[in-house]
């Protein structure tokens, strides 16, 4: 447990001193949008004004509701189709104040009306141009960034940043008029300046070395730039995620629509962050404490029962107090997710499945895809209301129905949806048949689940392509079984000992075998001990 501890405190003490502060800015660009669209923290917005224009029907409700997020959908496709020729977002410097600076402008000119109904909609219609434009290039930055730092970094930056966004929302709620709107501009360019500030501290730093060994480097570079030339290949390796990303966002776009605008007021509404705070506490702790978590299933299995309840509230007690309640959830469940799924894409990318753009360009397009088609649902649901066709307890017990069966569906594809390399991994053999198979250049799965080939072998790496089988790989493996037979060590501490050997980490044994990082600790000091050796690197001087 000490050692643990002590990695908190280390990562805290870190992050924690007034000039590393600035690696919290993830903070205020997602302040500015719970402010802007997913909450009426700010009183004015034009795009829940389109009746008061002159303008009817649902076609004009979708159009104001939905243009922002369409134009955010449509530039994300954009950086994402553009990376292999352009690069990424974050190696254009201009960049750094283009975007922030972008968005900031977009935020008065989707509250401002002139009284006159072709100027405020020429105003939106820049506004959410604009937004689209500065917003994708900021949230994929801050990606770019998440992928960069180390693991444990991420697991401290993420939740701190989203709990603090919620403090900035619950500040901004309790604002009116042009102080509240002002202020929430601010948030984009103090987001840019953060950014920028930070990646001054990571330039020198290579992601790969957290998650691969010496030997793998190369082939984690690889990976990376197959993947430039298709971003196909990354969305298609994405598997069911980007269904589950999507589905989440549109059930709790849908369920957070059933309070009442006119019923709203303040303290209903701050209780209700508060209650997001807690919740986003409890997830963080319980996806990264221990055996890690941080996985689309985890991120499911409290979402589902939790919208579900949501929806129960309608049923029970209809709109009013039902509606709150849904909203709170809806509120609530949105910080929660957006906390997870920025740890995850930032694993994804790390992992060498995608570059840090494909990962969290296309995670935040399905987060805007669920919100567009949540947008569409709503205008849809709303009209069946005010119809008689449903009731709301029967719109809920459909929409109940339907998030169980997608989430089952979803669910079942445990080898897309989880992350976690040893979900895919086979444990290195001990047997004599199998060291025999070895010798005779059989093919081994190693540390991440893929093939190590004997020699004139073709071995997939982790972009999935065939490249010619290293040599030195199989040796390493052969001279890893050597030791653990004669060192007399426990399949598990093979295991340890084998990821141990090709460089990894603690924190990657931690998450590869699915242990706590001080049992991860305890088992590699066993290795240490039965090897005669003091310290990793005289683990890999020994097998070299």
């Amino acid at each position: 447990m000490g050692a643990k501890a002590g990695g908190v405190a280390g990562a805290a003490e870190k992050l924690g001193s007034p000039i590393m502060l600035r690696r919290f800015g993830w903070a205020f660009l997602l302040a500015w949008v719970f402010c802007v669209f997913y909450t009426e923290a700010v009183e004015g917005y034009t795009g829940n004004r389109w009746a008061e224009l002159g303008l009817g029907g649902s076609g004009a409700q979708v159009f104001f509701s939905g243009l922002p997020v369409f134009a955010s959908i449509a530039m994300l496709v954009a950086i994402v189709c553009l990376e292999k020729q352009l690069g990424s977002p974050a190696a254009h410097p201009s960049l750094y104040w283009l975007a922030p600076f972008a968005t900031a402008i977009s935020t008065p000119l989707l509250f401002w009306g002139t009284g006159e109904a072709v100027s405020t909609i020429a105003l939106f219609v820049l506004g959410a141009l604009l937004t689209g434009v500065g917003s994708g290039f900021m949230w994929v930055m801050w990606g770019e960034y998440y992928a960069k730092v180390s693991q444990a970094e991420v697991e401290l930056l993420a939740p701190v940043s989203a709990i603090v966004a919620a403090v900035l929302v619950l500040v901004v709620s309790s604002m009116s008029g042009w102080v509240s709107v002002a202020l929430v501009t601010s948030f984009p360019l103090l987001s840019g300046l953060s950014l920028a500030l930070s990646w001054r501290d990571v330039q020198a730093h290579d992601a790969s070395a957290e998650h691969h060994g010496l030997e793998e480097q190369r082939a984690f570079r690889n990976a990376h730039d197959r993947a430039k030339d298709s971003p196909l290949k990354a969305l298609a390796s994405m598997g069911r995620i980007g269904l589950g990303i999507l589905v989440a966002c549109l059930f709790v776009c849908l369920e957070g629509t059933f309070w009442e605008a006119s019923a709203r007021s303040m303290l209903p509404f701050q209780l209700v962050l508060l209650a997001s705070i807690v919740l986003m506490a409890v997830v963080a702790v319980a996806s990264t404490m221990g055996p890690r978590r941080v996985s689309l299933s985890f991120l499911y299995r409290w979402m589902c029962p939790l919208l579900v309840a949501g929806f129960a509230a309608l049923i029970a007690f209809d709109g009013g107090l039902g509606g709150y309640l849904a909203y709170g959830v809806a509120i609530a469940a949105r910080f929660g997710f957006c906390l997870i799924t920025q740890m995850f894409f930032a694993r994804f990318a790390a992992m060498g499945k995608t570059t840090a753009v494909q990962s969290f360009g296309l995670g935040w397009i399905f987060v805007h895809l669920g919100d567009f088609l949540g947008i569409l649902l709503y205008v849809a649901v709303g009209s069946w209301l005010d119809a008689g066709l449903f009731t709301t307890a029967q719109v809920a017990a459909m929409s109940i129905t339907a998030l169980v069966v997608v989430t089952m569906f979803v669910l079942n594809d445990e080898r897309g949806f989880s992350l976690d390399p040893a979900a895919q991994a086979v444990a290195p053999s001990t047997g004599g048949e199998a060291c025999q198979a070895d010798a005779a250049g059989a093919t081994e799965p190693d540390a991440l689940g893929e093939p190590i080939a004997g020699q004139g072998a073709t071995a997939p790496t982790a972009g999935g392509a065939g490249v010619p089988a290293d040599a030195s790989l199989d040796q390493l493996g052969l001279r890893i079984r050597s030791l653990a037979r004669e060192h007399e060590l426990t399949p598990r501490e093979i295991e340890v000992f084998d990821l141990l050997a090709r460089g990894r980490s603690i924190p990657y044994v931690r998450d590869a075998l699915f242990i706590s990082k001080e049992t991860a600790a305890t088992h590699a000091k066993h290795v240490y001990a039965k090897l005669g050796v003091h310290s990793r690197q005289e683990l890999i001087d020994l097998v070299h």
